[in-house]
């Protein structure tokens, strides 16, 4: 029987506190996707037989978080790659690869944009320095035409990365960029998948935010 709402997994991320490790999804993704009327899950860690739970989905969105570790892109850690989870290197991988296999719609933001191109055979600069970081609402991208993501050309959005694509993965194509030629924005040639470097969930009702979960949102109801 069909569900009357869809059901979106959302990955984990972690945070300490008191010494406990705790999982958590900013509430900021939720809120975006209730306001589609979609029910939402978190993919918690380490479950013994994750895909049993990823089947029970229409759809993933793969969160914003720590950096991913180089080894998937063939690289080694120096240092510039911070704060590295296994754990969610892990998750991450099996929903990417899950949802591509599956044609399942997935949405990923900031690191979850990174997980995507890296997940599908891309890879990452370790370290693009401060340029990009802790920008609430002053970062210039530029947007080109697609069949995906109806964006206006030019974006004023925000910005909270180090790490950032660097070979776009195949079948993936890059349709935004910020003015020093960082890409901001991906999708893939075929499938329903779409990976966004700025965070648009804090940015409710803007028209690119709309673009980008009406989308997500057709995708799941196609």
């Amino acid at each position: 029987m069909e569900r009357k709402y869809k059901l979106i997994g959302v990955t984990p991320r972690l945070l300490t506190e008191d010494g406990v490790e705790k999982q958590f999804v900013n509430r900021d993704y939720v809120r975006n996707l209730l306001n589609y009327n979609c029910n939402v899950i978190m993919l918690t860690l380490n479950n013994p037989a994750l895909e049993e739970v990823l089947e029970l989905c229409d759809g993933f969105l793969v969160t914003g978080g720590s950096d991913i570790d180089p080894k998937y892109f063939g690289e080694d850690n120096l240092g510039l790659s911070k704060n590295v989870k296994p754990d969610l290197d892990d998750v991450d991988k099996m929903v990417v690869e899950y949802a591509a296999k599956t044609k399942k719609p997935l949405l990923g933001i900031c690191r979850g944009h990174q997980a995507i191109n890296v997940f599908l055979g891309g890879s990452l600069f370790q370290d693009i320095g401060n340029d990009h970081r802790g920008i609430p609402n002053d970062h210039k991208v530029k947007a080109i035409k697609n069949d995906v993501l109806a964006f206006n050309e030019n974006i004023i959005t925000n910005s909270y990365h180090h790490q950032a694509v660097r070979d776009v993965a195949p079948n993936m194509k890059a349709i935004a960029f910020h003015e020093d030629g960082t890409i901001e924005a991906i999708v893939h040639n075929t499938l329903p998948i779409i990976g966004i470097q700025w965070h648009p969930e804090k940015l409710t009702g803007t028209h690119e935010s709309t673009v980008i979960f009406d989308k997500f949102f057709e995708f799941l109801n196609k």
